[in-house]
């Protein structure tokens, strides 16, 4: 249940947090939302069976679960020569740079708050 509700509330949060921004954060959980999810999810439970949960480490391994995928898919599109396809994108990932670490440190502290050991368990 920890997991569940940190998982939903840390965008939630950093978008409610935010909004005043010119809508910025919230925009941010609409598009952002799959990735999180899709990546986020299986990183997540992968590190969180084997360590104890920690927000710096949690944003920093949300930054470079986003970063590196983002960096690939940048370098293909040079690649390819799809140029205006790489400048809307690099506008889209400079976004996510910034959100994915911010969201997975509101995780960091939302699950370490939530969680209860008796429910923790290693996958």
């Amino acid at each position: 249940m920890a997991f569940f509700f940190a998982l939903i509330g840390a965008p939630l949060a950093v978008a409610a947090g935010g909004f005043w921004a010119l809508g910025i954060p919230v925009f941010a959980v609409v598009l952002g939302g799959p990735f999180y999810l899709a990546i986020g999810v299986p990183v997540l439970l992968w590190d969180l069976g084997r360590r104890p949960p920690e927000p710096l480490r949690i944003a920093g391994l949300a930054l470079v679960s986003y970063g590196v995928p983002a960096g690939l898919f940048l370098l293909y599109l040079r690649v390819t020569g799809g140029e205006s396809a790489a400048e809307g994108f690099v506008i889209l990932a400079g976004f996510g740079l910034i959100f994915a670490p911010l969201w997975g440190g509101v995780f960091g502290i939302f699950y370490r708050n939530f969680r209860r050991e008796f429910y923790a368990r290693p996958i």
